[in-house]
């Protein structure tokens, strides 16, 4: 399982709502989620590690700030 885990600004529906839409664009993602309650707003991304479409921690970032939010690769 490839996971991705990102500090972001989505701590709110609205902001959520917005997240939401581009990340069901991503193929092969079996599962995301975002952790409100933490001050990083941790979101996690799960895909297979064979997954038919590879997609990178870029890729997520582009997306994400091009709808307005704040992501950052969490290590």
């Amino acid at each position: 399982m490839n996971v991705l885990v990102f500090r972001t600004n989505i701590n709110s529906a609205q902001r959520l709502h917005k997240a939401a839409c581009r990340l069901c664009k991503l193929r092969g993602v079996c599962r995301w989620s975002v952790d409100m309650e933490d001050r990083d707003c941790v979101l996690r991304i799960e895909a297979p590690e064979d997954s038919a479409e590879p997609y990178s921690e870029q890729t997520v970032i582009r997306m994400l700030t091009k709808a307005g939010l704040e992501c950052e690769v969490l290590t």
